[in-house]
């Protein structure tokens, strides 16, 4: 790794603190891979990683499979069956 200055505006610096708080890294980090994405030279298997962890537990208060086919057709067959006395 070697260190380097820049620099770079107030609009800048205040907009690159919010992208590091959003997503809880430096902003060092988050220079890094704004350079990266612009440079063409990131980790694909790191991007992937950090994708994976940016977006996991989004989806934890959804309904479950089952749950949400319930929904969506309502009663199961094995009730409209037993509803149906078969």
């Amino acid at each position: 790794m070697k260190r380097t200055q820049i620099y770079i505006t107030e609009d800048q610096d205040n907009r690159l603190a919010q992208l590091a708080g959003d997503e809880r890294i430096s902003k060092a980090e988050a220079i890094r891979r704004i350079l990266d994405r612009a440079l063409d030279t990131g980790n694909p298997e790191a991007e992937a990683h950090a994708v994976i962890q940016s977006t996991a537990g989004i989806c934890a208060d959804y309904p479950g499979w089952l749950e949400w086919q319930r929904a969506l057709r309502g009663r199961s067959a094995a009730e409209r069956l037993r509803a149906a006395g078969l």
